[in-house]
C-alpha cells in the first residue's frame, strides 16, 4: 500500500497555510448548508486566487483510504519530504528537534500515543487523546510502568508530551503506521499496525506491537491512574513511523491550522461551520492584508481524502466580470464526494 506522491513546488517562494479538515465530505443535503456558509474573507480570497493543484487518494483495498491523511501529506510535501503513505517521519523529524537523533536513515523512530479504546457492540473505537486530560504526574507513574516492557524487546522511550512518547528501536524500520487523525472514531481493527497487509501477513515487528498493546491493556486495566478517570487510558497508538533518509529541501514551514478537527472528527456539521467562521476571520482576513500586500500566499484546503491548492494572483478580467455577476459558491469549493470503490 506503500505510495509515492510528488508535487512540483511553485516557482515563487510563497508562504503556505493548510487547513486541515476544511473540506466536508458530503453524503446529501449538507451541500446547501455549505452554499449557505457566511465565510466573506474565504470567498473574497477565492476571487482572487488560482486553484492549482488537486490530488484525491487513491482507491486501494482493503483501508479504501491512505494511512496518512490529506493534510500531513500536503505538510511533507511542503517541506520537501518524499511522501511514503504511512512513513511521513514525524517522530524522527521530533527526535532530531529535541536532540535524541542525528536525524539519519539509521534512526527509525515512532510516537507512542496513550489512548482509550471505546468497546461496544463488538466494535474498539479509537477516542480522540485529546480528550483525555493526561497530566505530568500520570504521564510519568505510565512511562515508569510500561518502559520495561517496551525495553525487553528492544524498545527505548523517551517522554516527549503529557501521553505521547517517542520510541527509538531497529524494529521500527520500514515500518508503516496509520495516523491518529485517520483512525479517531473510527473502528481500529483495519488500522492496527500492519494491518494493511492482512493479519496472516504481519511482519515480526507488527506482530510483537500488537502483543505490546494486549500487554499495555492488561497493565492499565488495574493502574490506580484511572481511578476515577470518565475516559480510562487502556491502549496505545503507534504512529509517526519513517526515517529521514536524506536532508529535506530547505523550505519554510507552512502553517496548520487545526480549528476544524474536533468538529470534523465528530461529524458536527453545524459545529464545523461555526469553527469556519474563525477560521474565515482570524486565519482568511490577515492573508488577504497580506496579499494586498503583494506578498503571495498558498492555501491549501484539506478534507478526509483530498487537498486543493490556491495560489494568490491578481485576479484576471473574466475573473473580476465571474465574481461581480456569479460569486463562487462556496459548496462548490468546501464540499467534496466521498471516495467510491
Amino acid at each position: 500500500m506503500t505510495s509515492v506522491l510528488t508535487s512540483v513546488p511553485s516557482p515563487v517562494e510563497r508562504h503556505t497555510t493548510l487547513i486541515a479538515f476544511s473540506l466536508w465530505t458530503t453524503h446529501g443535503p449538507e451541500a446547501s448548508l455549505l452554499a449557505q456558509a457566511d465565510l466573506p474573507h474565504l470567498s473574497a480570497w477565492l476571487a482572487q486566487s488560482l486553484r492549482v493543484e488537486v490530488q484525491v487518494d487513491p482507491v486501494q483495498e482493503p483501508l479504501l483510504a491512505t494511512l496518512s491523511p490529506p493534510h500531513e501529506r500536503a505538510w511533507a510535501l511542503a517541506v520537501g519530504w518524499p511522501v511514503m503513505d504511512g512513513a511521513l517521519p514525524w517522530a524522527a523529524h521530533a527526535a532530531a528537534t529535541r536532540g535524541l537523533s542525528a536525524g539519519n536513515a539509521q534512526d527509525n523512530w515512532a510516537f507512542i500515543t496513550l489512548c482509550n479504546w471505546h468497546v461496544s457492540n463488538g466494535q474498539v473505537t479509537l477516542g480522540d487523546p485529546a480528550l483525555l486530560q493526561i497530566d505530568q504526574a500520570t504521564d510519568a507513574a505510565l512511562l515508569q510502568a510500561m518502559q520495561s516492557f517496551f525495553a525487553e524487546d528492544g524498545i527505548d522511550l523517551y517522554p516527549y508530551l503529557p501521553g505521547q512518547w517517542l520510541a527509538q528501536s531497529p524494529l521500527l524500520a520500514g515500518l508503516a503506521t496509520a495516523s491518529l487523525d485517520r483512525v479517531i472514531g473510527r473502528n481500529i481493527d483495519p488500522w492496527l499496525v500492519g494491518g494493511h497487509v492482512g493479519t496472516d501477513a504481519l511482519n515480526p515487528a507488527s506482530k510483537l506491537l500488537r502483543r505490546l498493546q494486549n500487554e499495555m491493556q492488561m497493565l492499565l486495566y488495574t493502574h490506580p491512574v484511572n481511578e476515577g478517570r470518565s475516559l480510562t487510558l487502556n491502549s496505545f497508538w503507534v504512529h509517526g513511523t519513517g526515517a529521514l533518509s536524506a536532508p529535506p529541501v530547505h523550505r519554510q514551514e507552512p502553517t496548520l491550522i487545526q480549528t476544524l478537527r474536533q468538529s470534523a472528527l465528530q461529524q458536527d456539521l453545524v459545529g464545523w461551520l461555526d469553527a469556519w467562521q474563525h477560521v474565515d476571520a482570524h486565519v482568511i482576513a490577515p492573508m488577504l492584508t497580506t496579499g494586498a500586500a503583494s506578498k503571495p500566499h498558498r492555501l491549501v484546503l484539506c478534507g478526509e481524502h483530498e487537498f486543493h491548492v490556491y495560489d494568490s494572483a491578481p485576479p484576471s478580467l473574466w475573473q473580476r466580470v465571474r465574481t461581480r455577476f456569479a460569486p463562487t459558491s462556496l459548496d462548490t469549493v468546501l464540499a467534496v464526494a466521498p471516495l467510491k470503490d
